[in-house]
């Protein structure tokens, strides 16, 4: 019979030390991962008594003694119990691969091409075995996690960059926050603007699915120097200055300084983009995770969009919660809200799914009135209003704040101190007055 080799010590450990049982439970031990049905059945009956009783009491497990006896002469293989759980998680997935793949090498029905696409799908599925996944927390746990976050200096997640949005928005750890808005209204640049600022001081993530890295280079250099970005992107007829080039130049350091990551994504697949995300946190452990946008990706095995959709931001609000981290997911709006007197967006607007709505702790809208009136639209600075529609630990509202379409920067209405500042006094200049 199957047996994955740390499987008896952790039971072991249980019945030496009853008080390690607690901690099995909240790292995340389950009976999938014990292959000898045996053994899973034992840890069935120990989870049993746990439930009902409140507490494990080894008196009551039905297990002969002969088994308890050998159970517990393989106590010392685990010394850590979140340790323990964690190599008996690791060889339960390397089982439950090679298992699957097996399986699909031995289906004779299938082509070549059809095994190695199931195999391929069955590696990208390994992401769904999360660490700590539907943990039990006790009262005791909580209490104890409380007076450790309140004993920490850091917070649990960063500011906006934004002051007048810091008042209804945090950036919040395990969070999803949604940046939904209809196309050219600034949501892109508003996700730059997020990424880069933060980057001052944290370690953020670009995912980029829209553009290539050369543009979203042109659109941070334009929006942190003051440059006009279509002189950047040397359109026709447009040519840089001395000064444009010295203003440039005054922000290379800064920008060689930034704490940002680009996940430049030439695959749209959901699974690869999620296992990207995986590996960049696994280098440099992430504050923020910017994905631009949420409709570009696809995920397999999906006829209908708004299950595949729902499945996505569902997933993405996991993922927040496993790497702890806060991710800002954009959104594409559907066209009603063109087809309404007023065009500030509502939540059923969300194209595609309002499982993006239920996963999402927070979701913002971007909307510019003068991007539907015509005689302002050449005007460079716009006013853009964030409309906060849903927001789970805190108030509903509206933040204005000014976008410069020439330069893609997006700053606070009325100058204030700013909790980061990516500017410097003689480039302010540049962007002034608003």
């Amino acid at each position: 019979m199957a047996e994955l080799s740390i499987e008896k010590a952790i039971l072991g450990k249980i019945l030496s030390a009853p008080y390690t049982f607690e901690s099995a439970v909240e790292n995340g031990l389950k009976e999938q991962y014990f292959v000898n049905n045996e053994n899973r059945e034992i840890y069935k009956q120990m989870l049993k008594i746990y439930t009902e009783n409140g507490v494990f009491e080894q008196s009551f497990l039905k297990v002969p003694r002969e088994k308890l006896i050998e159970l517990a002469e393989e106590s010392n293989g685990v010394v850590h119990m979140n340790l323990g759980v964690k190599v008996l998680r690791d060889e339960y997935k390397n089982y439950y691969m090679d298992k699957k793949i097996q399986k699909v090498l031995e289906t004779e029905d299938l082509s070549v091409d059809e095994k190695r696409k199931n195999i391929i799908t069955i590696v990208e599925r390994l992401g769904d075995f999360e660490e700590e996944s539907n943990k039990l927390v006790t009262p005791r746990g909580l209490l104890s996690e409380w007076w450790t976050d309140l004993e920490k200096k850091e917070l649990d997640g960063i500011y906006t960059g934004y002051s007048d949005l810091d008042k209804y928005v945090f950036l919040e750890k395990g969070s999803l926050i949604t940046i939904g808005a209809r196309p050219s209204m600034g949501k892109t640049a508003f996700g730059l603007n997020l990424a880069y600022k933060n980057a001052v001081k944290h370690n953020v993530l670009y995912v980029n699915i829209e553009m290539n890295t050369k543009q979203i280079t042109n659109r941070i250099l334009a929006s942190m120097s003051g440059v006009l970005l279509k002189k950047i992107k040397k359109t026709k007829g447009e040519v840089l200055t001395d000064e444009d080039i010295a203003a440039i130049s005054r922000k290379m350091s800064m920008f060689e300084k930034l704490k940002l990551g680009i996940l430049d994504c030439k695959n749209n697949n959901f699974e690869i983009i999620v296992q990207g995300i995986k590996k960049a946190h696994e280098k440099t452990p992430l504050a923020l995770i910017v994905i631009d946008y949420l409709t570009l990706m696809q995920a397999k095995g999906y006829s209908n969009k708004n299950i595949e959709v729902e499945e996505m931001a569902n997933r993405l609000k996991a993922l927040a919660k496993e790497l702890d981290t806060c991710i800002v997911v954009l959104a594409q709006l559907n066209r009603d809200v063109e087809k309404r007197p007023d065009k500030r967006p509502v939540l059923m607007d969300l194209r595609d799914s309002g499982g993006i709505e239920q996963a999402s702790n927070v979701v913002m809208f971007l909307h510019r009135e003068d991007y539907y009136k015509t005689p302002n639209s050449e005007k460079k600075l716009s006013m853009m209003e964030v409309i906060i529609r849903k927001n789970r630990d805190g108030e509903l509202g509206t933040v204005s704040l000014v976008f410069n379409k020439e330069t893609q920067e997006i700053r606070t209405l009325q100058k204030q101190p700013k909790l980061i500042d990516v500017g410097d006094d003689e480039d302010d200049k540049r962007r002034r007055p608003y």
